[in-house]
């Protein structure tokens, strides 16, 4: 893990993720792989898509649910050989500090293997959450999101990449993976 203040980023060539914690993902905070087989094959397709059109770093922010869920898979294509990166971006320092021992081993373990770390804020704030979304479209072409279209930070998100004009794929985290690509479609004839 290498930690950078200011990251060199080629944003042509980098896609961000946003989606839910996992109370709003399928098995919620059980976290089961079997419930989420589903939504983790839709999120690995669509990565799968962005490195064909030509994505290298993905920028995760490293919270609970799809976040590291990205992360893990993006771990897993870099370490068959494919030629992406991963860029952990934190809110704050310590933002696990609070999770159950588990989910912290984990994240640790992600940002071990993380080709980068950068601090978005020195200190928890109230907006360092949102800072950090801002700061990865900013630095991104391209968005897959986990939505399910309620309110919350990641539908802050993905109306910050819309506004923004990048590249944005829309997963809802509880239709089947061939009913995601009409809801891509849906999702910008609605939002235009």
């Amino acid at each position: 893990m290498l930690l950078l203040r200011n990251p060199s980023i080629s944003r042509e060539s980098t896609c961000c993720f946003a989606g839910h914690r996992p109370d709003r993902l399928p098995s919620g905070w059980r976290q089961d792989p079997t419930a989420l087989a589903p939504l983790t094959a839709a999120l690995d397709q669509s990565i799968g898509q962005a490195v064909k059109d030509g994505s290298r770093l993905f920028l995760t922010g490293m919270a609970l649910g799809v976040d590291m869920l990205a992360a893990r898979l993006v771990l897993h294509r870099r370490n068959r050989g494919e030629p992406v990166s991963l860029g952990a971006v934190l809110p704050c320092p310590r933002q696990e500090s609070r999770w159950n021992p588990e989910d912290q081993r984990r994240y640790r373990s992600l940002l071990e293997q993380a080709d980068w770390v950068t601090l978005v804020s020195s200190r928890y704030t109230a907006s360092c959450m949102g800072q950090r979304n801002l700061w990865m479209v900013q630095h991104s072409s391209r968005m897959i999101a986990v939505f399910d279209g309620g309110p919350g930070g990641t539908a802050n998100a993905v109306d910050h990449a819309r506004r923004q004009g990048i590249s944005l794929t829309v997963l809802d985290p509880f239709r089947p993976p061939e009913a995601n690509e009409t809801l891509s479609r849906d999702f910008f004839a609605l939002h235009q």
